[in-house]
């Protein structure tokens, strides 16, 4: 592979600094690389954030350093992405996983990226007083983050992304960052939301895991996916129940705790996704309402609209 240093890579297509110490950064990527953008906003708070939307022309190992302690919240939306870190230990990104990485003062790692493939990610930075103030409730924190500055990072593995981060991160996708203040602040908006539901995402997994053993773990996993997969069949708790081999009354009340959300919250959460897809595909409101298992339309409307903020019609009107 081609080594190339991160800044290497692209060229800056517009700098903007609007109001209150916020700074934007427009990047193209470079021709003789591939083609493709990089967009990076500060808040000026603390908190930064960047996406990246990218196919590259060679395989490259892309070099990337930092000098400012703290924590970023990697979302990978595309192809795997391949770290290796200064110990030489390496660490695979899978697709529509997350993972909050712990940086020192001397960070450094390397990305394998592969021609012709399309990558995809947004990045979330935390200073680390911010986020040791965010993430007090994560097991150890502080020791993790003295550890850091002697090995350089430390990786939370997040996992897969459930259904509210992909909501987001798709919102967050159609938020354009430019010279716009309002616009810029609609993304900052979805990017807070994200950090403040992906750390307490992994807050209760930790308390979870000790608490609720593998066993149990293993039938709510179970259960998530008799949701994912029948979403439109008008399902019971009992029917998940029996098909996870798990108590109905541990169910209903660990399910909240592993997942944050009731079991009826996530089947409406997967069967309004799901819709939105379909009105994506031109499919009426009418089809898309029914195809995903509601029974009226009007219902449907006012559960779609709570969710994403636009009526069903609407939205499918403007991604015609």
């Amino acid at each position: 592979m081609k080594k190339v240093d991160h800044t290497d890579l692209m060229e800056i297509d517009k700098k903007i600094n609007p109001a209150f110490e916020r700074e934007t950064v427009l990047m193209n990527i470079k021709n003789d690389f591939g083609k493709g953008i990089f967009i990076w906003h500060d808040f000026g708070n603390g908190i930064a954030h960047s996406k990246c939307d990218y196919v590259l022309n060679n395989n490259y190992n892309i070099h990337i350093s930092s000098n400012i302690p703290g924590a970023v919240l990697i979302f990978n939306l595309s192809n795997d992405i391949k770290y290796i870190y200064k110990n030489n230990k390496k660490f695979t990104l899978k697709k529509n996983s997350f993972l909050i990485g712990l940086c020192s003062d001397e960070f450094y790692t390397q990305m394998h990226l592969e021609k012709d493939l399309n990558y995809r990610a947004i990045t979330i930075g935390i200073k680390e007083k911010l986020f040791l103030q965010l993430a007090k409730k994560l097991e150890k924190i502080d020791e993790k983050m003295k550890k850091v500055k002697d090995s350089n990072h430390y990786i939370i593995d997040g996992g897969y992304m459930d259904s509210y981060q992909l909501d987001m991160l798709s919102n967050f996708e159609d938020s354009p960052i430019n010279d716009n203040t309002l616009s810029n602040l609609q993304a900052e908006s979805i990017a807070l939301n994200l950090t403040h539901h992906t750390i307490n995402k992994v807050v209760k997994e930790n308390i979870s895991n000790e608490h609720l053993g593998n066993e149990k773990i293993e039938s709510l996993e179970r259960a998530k996916e008799i949701i994912t997969k029948h979403y439109a069949s008008p399902l019971s708790i009992k029917e998940i129940a029996y098909k996870s081999a798990i108590n109905e009354c541990y169910l209903k009340k660990d399910f909240k705790i592993y997942y944050g959300m009731t079991i009826y919250e996530m089947i409406q959460k997967q069967r309004l996704k799901m819709a939105k897809e379909l009105l994506n595909d031109n499919f009426s409101v009418k089809e898309s309402c029914f195809e995903v298992g509601y029974k009226h339309t009007g219902n449907f409307s006012k559960l779609f609209h709570k969710q994403y903020g636009i009526s069903p019609s609407l939205y499918r009107k403007q991604q015609q």
